[in-house]
């Protein structure tokens, strides 16, 4: 016996009754291919991520100065512990400042925030007084101190008719790349732009110089020579943190349109190189011949030197901004 089943109904359903539900389609393999199709895909930014991360751009700058302390920190100290198996090696690696600086300035400003770094180790043209101040004022200081500790009692200097040129050019230009590049472009390119941007530049200059000062504390500890007498090496390099902001922030645009002032508006990060080349290389030349009991007598008289010309800087230049002229729209608060 054949069973009919009722006929499939066209048109409305009946009064009453819910509507039909469409029958859905059968899918053939041919439908599963657009899983291939990059295109479907979500757009990135609908991606999930890391809020924080995703938003480092927008970092304060105390978040960005912390991780680049801490990256300078790690960087410079990681071999303090090796010399204990070798004393006679250094403690620190020199280029800790500057790999942090490259490193967060990638992270949180991209691109754009790593080249705004790099430019300023391109910024020679400055005004040439500038160099003068830069190359002379700390070989002034140190033959300062040596005249005043000379006069004080401590024999006199024997330099000898050839104190070794070829070895004080070599040791300005080894100073001005492994000391000069690779602590200016952190210290004074990358920190004390961002410190700037919530203190006075006095204030900025003070701190950063006790972070300085810190983050030379392996050589002061490990250094059996007593080279560096930690007290009045300590204040000479605060002093000295306000000597280069001063040099830093002067040497900055004091007039740019909108174009330069995201390339430009930076100090001079080379003159801050110059300046340490050439106290590094003047007190190369003089510490060993002064080395004695009047060694420390030495050091305090350079630190005390330093803090006085800190000050004068301070009275020509004005706590505020250190520096006569200041381009105070520049982005990110570089100068």
């Amino acid at each position: 016996m054949a069973h009919h089943l009722p006929a499939e109904r066209h048109g409305p359903p009946p009064q009453g009754q819910p509507p039909r539900q469409a029958r859905p389609a059968r899918r053939g393999w041919r439908d599963w291919r657009g899983w291939r199709d990059w295109r479907r895909w979500p757009a990135k930014h609908d991606w999930p991520s890391w809020p924080v991360w995703q938003n480092r751009r927008a970092w304060p700058a105390r978040q960005r100065l912390a991780l680049f302390f801490g990256l300078a920190f790690v960087i410079s100290w990681w071999v303090w512990p090796l010399t204990l198996l070798n004393p006679d090696s250094s403690p620190m690696v020199p280029f800790g400042p500057a790999l942090a600086a490259v490193t967060v300035a990638f992270l949180c400003g991209g691109k754009e925030g790593l080249l705004r770094l790099v430019r300023q180790l391109v910024r020679w043209r400055v005004p040439v007084h500038w160099y003068i101040v830069a190359l002379a004022l700390p070989c002034l200081l140190v033959l300062a101190a040596a005249a005043l500790t000379v006069a004080g009692g401590a024999p006199a200097p024997d330099l000898g008719p050839n104190p070794g040129w070829f070895m004080l050019i070599g040791t300005f230009a080894s100073t001005l790349v492994i000391v000069g590049l690779f602590e200016e472009l952190g210290w004074r390119g990358y920190a004390l732009p961002l410190m700037q941007q919530n203190h006075t530049a006095l204030a900025a200059a003070l701190l950063l110089g006790v972070v300085w000062a810190l983050w030379h504390l392996p050589e002061l500890v490990s250094d059996p020579t007593g080279q560096r007498p930690p007290v009045p090496f300590l204040l000479m390099l605060i002093a000295q943190s306000v000597l280069l902001a001063w040099i830093y922030n002067s040497t900055g645009s004091t007039k740019s349109t909108a174009t330069e002032e995201r390339s430009s508006g930076t100090g001079s990060v080379p003159l801050c190189m110059l300046f340490h080349a050439s106290f590094n290389t003047s007190g190369a030349l003089l510490f060993p011949a002064l080395a004695g009991p009047h060694y420390l007598t030495l050091w305090w008289t350079l630190a005390l030197l330093h803090v006085l010309a800190a000050l004068v800087a301070i009275a020509y230049a004005g706590p505020g901004r250190l520096a006569r002229t200041l381009d105070t729209k520049a982005p990110n608060g570089i100068t």
